[in-house]
């Protein structure tokens, strides 16, 4: 995965919303929340794991079908400071964020895990998005 196919498929989650929603600092914040300090994809399906919402995080890794996240689900996992920091950082208030967030963190951990798993491959592209976008937003 891309840039370019993060920035289509946020394109694509948002729809006729697009026009309101600065897609670069959308896709900064989502992930940031992957960062290695946080644990990167891996540690994202810990915290789901740890949260009693491990098979949603692990379908999205895995091949097939996505399990939906709802906004309630994420609140549990990450916590109200977190996502209104998310949030904010996009340029959103949480209201707005939040259902973008429930489509988008499915569609963006499936791309970063083609092979079906968490590997240094699927590491590798999270630091090359990573990258990528932090010098195309400098």
């Amino acid at each position: 995965m891309d840039l370019m196919d993060l920035l289509k498929g946020a394109q694509s989650v948002l729809g006729n919303q697009s026009g309101d929603v600065n897609v670069g600092n959308l896709a900064g914040s989502v992930l940031g929340m992957l960062t290695k300090e946080q644990g990167g994809i891996g540690g994202l399906v810990d915290q789901f794991q740890n949260n009693g919402l491990g098979d949603i995080a692990k379908s999205w890794v895995s091949k097939g079908e996505n399990m939906p996240v709802s906004a309630d689900q994420l609140m549990q996992v990450f916590g109200q400071g977190k996502l209104s920091g998310l949030a904010s950082q996009s340029g959103m208030d949480i209201q707005k964020f939040l259902p973008i967030l429930t489509a988008a963190l499915p569609m963006i951990i499936d791309k970063l895990t083609p092979d079906g798993e968490v590997n240094d491959k699927s590491n590798s592209a999270l630091d090359q998005v990573s990258g990528l976008l932090g010098s195309f937003l400098k």
